[in-house]
């Protein structure tokens, strides 16, 4: 908070003479301006300072002096948008092949990020599993719901998930210990469960109209784990490339499975990998765990999505020569405007701010609200960190015994990585206003 520059004066008082009208000074927490009155110059009554008008009763809060700090802070000039990059020039490449990143371009084979698509849901039962009527509920009420839910509110309404299903059994006339599924490497047929449940289902399914297909497996099926494989299957006139395998008990933990295991597992249909390394944890993004507090994609993940577009995007070609002051809507929110700030630091890699509210996806607290800063390196794959959180000692948070790190920052912090430092100026209802410059 800035005042306008004064001198400076004894102690002055409302109606005694001064030397010159205009001139002000501050006393006792009021700003005192030299006014005419008649033919002598004389103090005015003065004006409260804000910074004098918090509560003695509140005994130096911390959240009251923020909060009065926060709404006498005017909103900070903002950069012109003429001298940002082309959003293009932003749009990392990847190196990696055949293989899931956070680069721009995402592989055709994956399923489009946008319009509608249909998900087809395959039961079926083995000689040594039987069907678990569970299932029926779980998949086509409570999965698929959330899966329609959170892609629907994730995507900003550009995305669309509907379901086909027949909600009956298709005897696979094997034990599901065939598919070896127990050993977990290459010799484990995850792909030919697929192929079974739709070779089975041919007749009772229009798969020229289906865009991915998840077969529900019993929860006897000798399997360690389960989730979205890839596929070579030809249907309906199409091939499928991606396909997912699911139970209603997790082969992997024994329990029945969590409510967002499948909008995880048709992630990955999508072209999304794991965004970080296995002995990292973070609150935010449901391709790192189905049980984040915060599940929404970040922000560079709906860009490469093409849920946040090209002019939503500030793009910077490198580090700042001279500070940039900008305000980021937050991720969550549907608008046209800035979404994203980026820094890029190579053709595979770059610094990326965004701001972050709770919303119908994230249930954050206020603590936990700001801004958040992560390197995206699209070289990297699943479980490689091709996202990495950029914290100063941020709280954690702790979930299931698992301490999380939340790593947002807040009004007046900032923080620097790969020569660019960020800085928090003003927290909005919306967003946030943030200065990008060298560091």
């Amino acid at each position: 908070m800035v005042l306008v520059a004064s001198n400076s004066y004894a102690a002055v008082k409302a109606g005694s003479s001064c030397s010159k009208a205009g001139i002000k000074s501050v006393s006792a927490g009021k700003t005192y301006t030299c006014v005419k009155s008649g033919t002598k110059l004389a103090w005015d009554k003065g004006v409260l300072n804000p910074a004098a008008q918090v509560s003695p009763s509140a005994s130096g809060s911390a959240a009251t002096t923020s909060a009065t700090t926060a709404a006498a802070i005017a909103d900070p000039t903002l950069t012109p948008k003429s001298i940002f990059a082309d959003a293009s020039t932003c749009q990392l490449k990847s190196t990696l092949t055949h293989e899931a990143n956070l680069g721009y371009s995402v592989d055709p084979t994956y399923l489009p990020s946008t319009g509608t698509v249909n998900l087809a849901i395959i039961y079926t039962t083995y000689t040594d599993a039987p069907g678990d009527d569970r299932a029926f509920n779980e998949y086509d009420k409570v999965q698929f719901a959330n899966i329609a839910k959170f892609y629907s509110a994730a995507s900003f309404g550009k995305l669309k998930v509907t379901l086909t299903t027949t909600d009956k059994y298709y005897n696979i006339n094997k034990p599901s210990a065939s598919y070896n599924l127990m050993a977990m490497d290459q010799t484990s047929k995850f792909a030919d469960v697929v192929l079974d449940g739709v070779n089975a289902a041919k007749n009772d399914y229009d798969f020229s109209k289906i865009d991915a297909i998840l077969v529900v497996m019993p929860s006897t099926s000798k399997a360690v784990d389960l989730g979205a494989t890839g596929v070579n299957i030809q249907a309906g006139g199409k091939t499928f490339h991606n396909g997912i395998t699911a139970a209603f008990i997790n082969p992997s933990t024994k329990a029945q499975v969590e409510p967002l295991i499948m909008v995880h597992e048709i992630g990955h249909n999508f072209g999304l990998p794991h965004p970080l390394q296995q002995t990292q944890g973070y609150v935010w993004d449901v391709m790192f765990w189905e049980q984040v507090p915060s599940p929404d994609l970040f922000g560079w993940e709906k860009f490469i999505l093409k849920w946040i577009e090209t002019s939503q995007v500030d793009c910077m070609s490198g580090v700042p020569n001279t500070p940039i002051t900008e305000f980021l809507e937050a991720t969550e929110l549907g608008s046209s405007n800035t979404k994203l700030a980026v820094i890029k630091l190579s053709d595979s890699k770059a610094l990326v701010v965004e701001s972050r509210r709770k919303s119908e996806i994230d249930n954050l607290s206020s603590s936990e609200e700001g801004v958040l800063v992560y390197v995206v390196d699209a070289n990297l794959g699943s479980n490689k960190g091709p996202i990495k959180l950029i914290t100063n000692g941020s709280p954690m948070h702790d979930m299931h015994g698992n301490q999380l790190l939340v790593g947002t920052l807040k009004q007046g912090q900032s923080i620097s990585a790969e020569g660019v430092k960020i800085s928090v100026l003003k927290n909005g209802a919306k967003g946030d206003f943030v200065t990008i410059s060298k560091g």
